[in-house]
């Protein structure tokens, strides 16, 4: 499903770029936090996964109504970014980048397989709204692995 080296990447600067769950702060007033994103251990440069780009980019749209000092949670909306925070947050990986790897491909599509036990349900009970939402669900998983494909 997913390629290797969907961790780290290489930088412009020539540095690698890792990921990790960072904190974005739209209009210094408002948090973002478990956004997925490579950053550079040279240059400190950081961009978000490509796969996520879209989504932030909409979420952050939609921000201009919400309260000042409120804190959203990415992985919240973002099944992708919801797979990455429960890997890397289960903690330190001594088989270095494989094992890291491993551990998120194997949560994606079991994550995937939920996703599709659920949209079967939807479809027995015939919830067009669950429907709809778990296939946008499935649909952020998908555009993932196709992104890592290339």
């Amino acid at each position: 499903m997913l390629k290797d080296n969907v961790v780290r990447k290489s930088c412009s600067c020539g540095g690698t770029m890792t990921i990790h769950m960072h904190t974005l702060i739209y209009s210094a007033k408002i948090k973002i936090t478990h956004v997925p994103v490579y950053t550079c251990g040279v240059c400190a440069r950081y961009e978000p996964l490509p796969s996520i780009k879209r989504e932030l980019g909409r979420l952050i749209g939609e921000l201009e109504n919400v309260i000042p000092g409120r804190r959203l949670s990415f992985a919240e909306r973002n099944e992708w970014a919801s797979v990455l925070k429960e890997v890397l947050s289960a903690g330190e990986f001594p088989g270095g980048f494989s094992e890291l790897e491993e551990s998120i491909r194997e949560a994606a599509e079991a994550r995937i397989d939920v996703l599709l036990d659920v949209y079967r349900l939807a479809v027995e009970l015939a919830d067009v709204k669950w429907m709809e939402e778990t296939g946008t669900r499935l649909a952020q998983l998908a555009v993932q692995s196709a992104e890592s494909a290339k």
